[in-house]
C-alpha cells in the first residue's frame, strides 16, 4: 500500500466561522429563542469567547466548539429564558394588581369623602367607604411598590 497517496479524493474541509455562527443562530431560533435582545447578547458573548480562545492559540473550529459548549444547549437556554420571562411577567402582574387596588380604594374613598363633606359629619356610608377604601388603597400602593422594586432571586 502506498502511504503517500490519500485514501480519498476529497480535499479537507476548511472551517468557516461566520456560516457556523449563522447555523448556531438558526439552532437557537429553532429551539424557540426568538426574542432579539437575548439572542444578540448570546451571539455577542459567543463571538467574544471565540475571539478570546483564538487569541490564546486555538483554531477557529476548536474555539467555536468550546464556546458553544460553554454557552449551553438551545433547549437548556430556552428553559432559562422562560424562567426569566415568567419572573418578569409575575413582576408586571404584581404591579398591575397594586395599581388596580389603588384605583378601587380611591373609588371607595372619594364618594365617602364627598358624603362626609356634604353631611358635615361622619355618616354610616362615609365610614364604610373610609373603613374599606383606605386599607385597600394602602395595600395596593404597597403591592405596586413591592412589585416594582422586587428583584429576581
Amino acid at each position: 500500500m502506498d502511504w503517500k497517496r490519500p485514501l480519498t479524493n476529497t480535499k479537507p474541509v476548511m472551517f468557516d466561522l461566520e456560516p457556523a455562527i449563522a447555523q448556531w443562530r438558526k439552532q437557537m431560533l429553532g429551539a424557540g429563542i426568538k426574542t432579539p435582545v437575548p439572542l444578540e447578547e448570546l451571539e455577542n458573548h459567543l463571538r467574544e469567547e471565540i475571539e478570546r480562545l483564538i487569541k490564546s492559540g486555538l483554531s477557529d473550529q476548536c474555539a467555536f466548539d468550546i464556546s458553544i459548549s460553554q454557552i449551553g444547549r438551545p433547549e437548556h437556554l430556552k428553559r432559562e429564558f422562560k424562567k426569566t420571562e415568567k419572573w418578569f411577567m409575575n413582576k408586571k402582574l404584581m404591579i398591575l394588581v397594586g395599581v388596580l387596588a389603588v384605583l378601587v380604594g380611591t373609588a371607595m374613598i372619594l364618594p365617602a369623602l364627598h358624603l362626609y363633606v356634604e353631611q358635615g359629619s361622619m355618616v354610616h356610608n362615609a365610614a364604610v367607604g373610609f373603613l374599606f377604601g383606605i386599607p385597600v388603597t394602602l395595600l395596593g400602593m404597597g403591592t405596586a411598590v413591592y412589585g416594582y422594586t422586587k428583584r429576581k432571586a
